[in-house]
């Protein structure tokens, strides 16, 4: 049996260093935003987080021919796949509605990919930092796996904030620096959170919920918890103190850019928002967000 720990939620929530602290325990793989392997590594050719194209990873050549042979799937063909079945939208039915043809083909392509990667890595514990909830959604029609969820919480001020200030993906760049703007990403943050806390239910026993705040002051703690939750001892654990991680190289798909982050770094909360944030957008993600604020431990002012 393959375990899988999915991370759900939306972006800039802390995913990127929780995946790549998961990656630097010895018997832990994390494979980055698998979601968009198809895409990003194999249409676009961005790098793996091993700092070489994707298509030129040797970790990732041996699950591919692994998992498919010479009969790999057309990348295009699987993007088209998650576009027609693996929406945001589709993640209560597939969770445990009857799957159209696209999904249960979708399925199978995964459910080789996942399990070449266990075979592949040898890991305990393969971590995808997906995020998208209709993939975690999936993950419990997958035979020969046990799946966990973490659904990741972050202030949505905080995350709007960071938004603002990201580059956009380089085949995306128009001159703009702005990817999400506060009530596009405010928006996204209501509804990812939303579908993903309904979606613990297809997870009994098997989930936990992260706010990026309370990982971030106790970060080993955090970790190792989540990894007793899905019975994996923290073997050779990467922590030098409770907030000092050595970082190993990864082969992330996709991510934040701080993803090619290793060696020794210093897990300390990112809090700028607070004394960086202008009026308009902290107001404009307060009230969007504040039906969901006091339920997830946040003070409508700060």
């Amino acid at each position: 049996m393959v375990k899988i720990l999915y991370i759900a939620g939306w972006g800039r929530s802390g995913t990127t260093i929780v995946d790549n602290i998961f990656n630097s325990y010895k018997n832990v793989f994390s494979t980055g935003e698998l979601f968009y392997l198809w895409h990003r590594g194999l249409m676009i050719g961005r790098k793996c987080g091993c700092g070489v194209k994707f298509a030129k990873c040797a970790v990732w050549k041996d699950v591919l021919g692994t998992a498919f042979g010479d009969k790999m799937p057309d990348p295009a063909h699987v993007v088209d796949l998650q576009q027609q079945a693996i929406r945001v939208r589709h993640t209560q039915h597939l969770a445990d509605g009857t799957l159209s043809a696209a999904a249960e083909e979708y399925l199978d392509i995964y459910t080789r990919l996942y399990h070449a990667i266990g075979q592949v890595t040898g890991a305990d514990l393969i971590v995808d930092s997906s995020k998208v909830p209709s993939g975690a959604a999936l993950l419990t029609r997958m035979p020969g796996t046990v799946p966990y969820l973490l659904h990741m919480i972050r202030d949505p001020r905080a995350v709007s904030h960071s938004w603002m200030r990201a580059a956009p993906p380089p085949e995306k760049r128009n001159g703009s620096t702005i990817v999400q703007k506060p009530t596009s990403s405010t928006m996204h943050w209501l509804i990812r959170n939303a579908i993903t806390e309904r979606l613990t239910g297809a997870f009994p026993g098997r989930h936990a919920r992260l706010r990026y705040e309370d990982f971030a002051a106790r970060p080993q703690s955090s970790i190792e918890a989540l990894l007793a939750m899905a019975g994996v001892e923290p073997a050779d654990g990467p922590f030098v103190d409770e907030n000092t991680v050595l970082l190993k190289p990864n082969h992330t798909i996709a991510g934040n850019p701080s993803r090619f982050r290793n060696g020794e770094i210093a897990v300390r909360a990112d809090d700028r928002w607070r004394s960086e944030q202008n009026f308009g957008p902290r107001f404009t993600s307060t009230a969007l967000a504040l039906p969901f604020l006091h339920r997830y431990g946040y003070k409508t002012l700060v």
